[in-house]
């Protein structure tokens, strides 16, 4: 009878063994509250960025809201008040005004400081100097990177040397384009690229960047440069329809003058796919995984595990500053059924790439990617 109940009892332990083998890794963020708030107005890209969130937190528990702010920067700080005020656990605020983030979001921390805060899209600024706020990660899209995988594209094409015209507002207008500019420097004082010129739009908008560049494009010849680069997509369109409408550089004279442009919208893919000779290609970064590798930044800060953070620009963990890096979207690649939202299917493997996501036990890569 000892033997058989010995016996029973190693079985009993065996079993318990196993079944501890296979628990799952208890979740932290379980029931917590959290938003995405987001300065400007609702666009595809964006959408994509808040429905990905919203699976993420689904799949580990967690409660979601977004709410989108029209590009009133006293909005969106109204917004985070009333976030903070209310309980909720962590934001992720997007596209902040450089002038201001940094003081509110500071104060914020200060008078919340059990609130968890990740920035995407946000530069910390005051006096003369860029600023960090304990405990915020900031997330960007590795801006250089935009630019110089399109100055690839044009070298591949044209050879070092190619001559291309710049399209944005100039310096310390906005953080991004500063950003940018980096990796057009870095290959112009390499010797790989020449600027023939710049077009600087008087505001930001599609019919301003068009009527700058169509007066632009009446100054040169079609023989004195090879193509375009734009640091915004919706310059991109301005450019796009001066050249479309100019005949020494649409293609009834000689060859087109191709295009290409930072970020990515329908309007963008509808021109690529229509006249892939003049907008040849669009750098950007995968914006349903954008918004993945946001949400999980967050949940890891909630979590209290920040040494998990990964910056996929670098390859290093336990950093408050994350980087995604873009991919050129080349208009010859695409196909007729190709959208924003399956980009995945033409792109690059830096598009979309499960590599560039922070992980935990309890959050896995392959979390929502069954």
């Amino acid at each position: 009878m000892k033997k058989l109940t010995a016996l029973l009892l190693v079985a009993i332990m065996l079993f318990s063994i196993g079944m501890v083998g296979v628990a799952e890794p208890a979740n932290p963020v379980a029931g917590k509250k959290v938003a995405y708030v987001m300065l400007l107005p609702s666009a595809t890209i964006f959408q994509m960025w808040k429905d990905s969130c919203a699976d993420l937190c689904a799949a580990l528990d967690v409660q979601f809201d977004f709410f989108f702010c029209d590009g009133d920067f006293n909005r969106w700080m109204d917004t985070i008040r009333q976030c903070a005020s209310a309980g909720y656990d962590g934001l992720l605020v997007s596209h902040g005004n450089q002038d201001g983030s940094y003081v509110f979001l500071k104060e914020v921390t200060e008078q919340y400081p059990d609130l968890k805060i990740v920035c995407f899209d946000t530069q910390f600024y005051t006096n003369g100097e860029y600023q960090k706020i304990e405990g915020v990660t900031q997330l960007f899209q590795q801006d250089k990177s935009l630019v110089t995988v399109l100055l690839d594209n044009f070298i591949a094409e044209f050879g070092e040397g190619v001559r291309l015209i710049k399209v944005w507002r100039g310096p310390n207008f906005n953080s991004p384009f500063d950003r940018r500019e980096v990796g057009w420097k870095e290959y112009e004082e390499a010797g790989k690229i020449v600027t023939v010129g710049e077009i600087q739009p008087l505001t930001d908008s599609v019919d301003s960047a068009n009527a700058v560049t169509a007066a632009y494009l009446q100054s040169i010849k079609r023989e004195d440069v090879d193509g375009v680069v734009a640091y915004y997509d919706l310059y991109g369109q301005g450019v796009y329809t001066a050249i479309f409408e100019n005949d020494n550089f649409n293609g009834n004279v000689g060859a087109a003058l191709p295009m290409a442009s930072v970020d990515i919208d329908p309007v963008d893919v509808t021109n690529m796919l229509t006249r892939p000779d003049i907008w040849s290609a669009a750098g950007t970064t995968d914006w349903t995984l954008n918004g993945e590798i946001g949400m999980r930044l967050l949940m890891l800060q909630l979590a209290g595990e920040y040494d998990k953070i990964y910056d996929p620009a670098t390859q290093q963990y336990g950093v408050d500053v994350v980087e995604v890096p873009g991919s050129a979207i080349l208009a010859t690649a695409l196909k007729p059924e190709s959208t924003v939202e399956n980009l995945g299917e033409i792109a690059a493997e830096t598009y979309g790439n499960l590599g560039y996501l922070s992980v935990a036990d309890w959050m896995p890569a392959d979390l929502i990617h069954k």
